[in-house]
């Protein structure tokens, strides 16, 4: 009868344990680790502040569409930094200046822009000059050149986010949930260690066992 308790609570053991195992991942509390990126601004030139506006509200639209990005917007920065550092980074982006910019600011990315309307046409926007990307880890800086009208930009933020957003890695952290794993793992090889030292133990007793009396 003491047999016959002990692997019930053993097989129940086992049971919960399993069934913890796949909830796991919903209790343990893992979290993805977010990469810390910069969006500096863009520097604009002889264009209407309305249309600055649309351009800059569709970049960051993009950058907050990648899961995983912490992103620090130009006020962000500008706090961190001061607007008067900000001005001549963004007037000429260069690699030396974005890693101590980088570095200041502990992210994995900067991103910055420069953009003028060269157009002849009143009516029309033409957008000339380049969205960058710089990478403190590889030190090397991305440069994505537009030259596209501004009814067509559509086209250029589709290609700029496939090249420089898309293609940045996030990870997840699972520390948490590896420990859950090591504990049902233990928890669950007790169980049945206990388990087969109990039926080795129960064999061994009733082998020793006086044969029943005979009428």
């Amino acid at each position: 009868m003491e047999h016959s308790k002990i692997k019930t609570f053993l097989v129940f053991v086992i049971i919960f344990s399993l069934n913890y195992a796949q909830l796991a991942p919903c209790f343990a509390g893992e979290k993805q680790k977010k990469v810390r990126v910069a969006f500096i601004g863009i520097k604009f030139d002889d264009m209407a502040p309305d249309l600055q506006e649309r351009i800059f509200d569709r970049l960051m639209e993009i950058l907050e569409s990648k899961p995983g990005l912490q992103i620090l917007k130009p006020e962000e920065v500008a706090g961190i930094i001061g607007a008067e550092r900000m001005a001549p980074i963004l007037a000429q982006p260069d690699s030396a200046s974005l890693r101590a910019l980088a570095g200041q600011l502990q992210v994995s990315h900067v991103f910055a822009g420069r953009l003028a309307n060269q157009s002849r046409e009143p009516q029309r926007a033409l957008l000339v000059g380049e969205l960058s990307r710089f990478d403190p880890a590889s030190g090397l800086l991305h440069r994505f050149e537009v030259l596209k009208y501004y009814e067509n930009f559509g086209v250029e933020l589709v290609k700029f986010k496939q090249e420089f957003v898309e293609t940045i890695a996030t990870t997840q952290s699972s520390r948490k949930l590896s420990a859950v794993w090591l504990v049902v793992g233990g928890v669950t090889l007790f169980g049945i260690g206990a388990m087969a030292l109990s039926s080795i133990k129960a064999g061994t007793e009733g082998e020793g066992a006086p044969p029943p009396d005979r009428p």
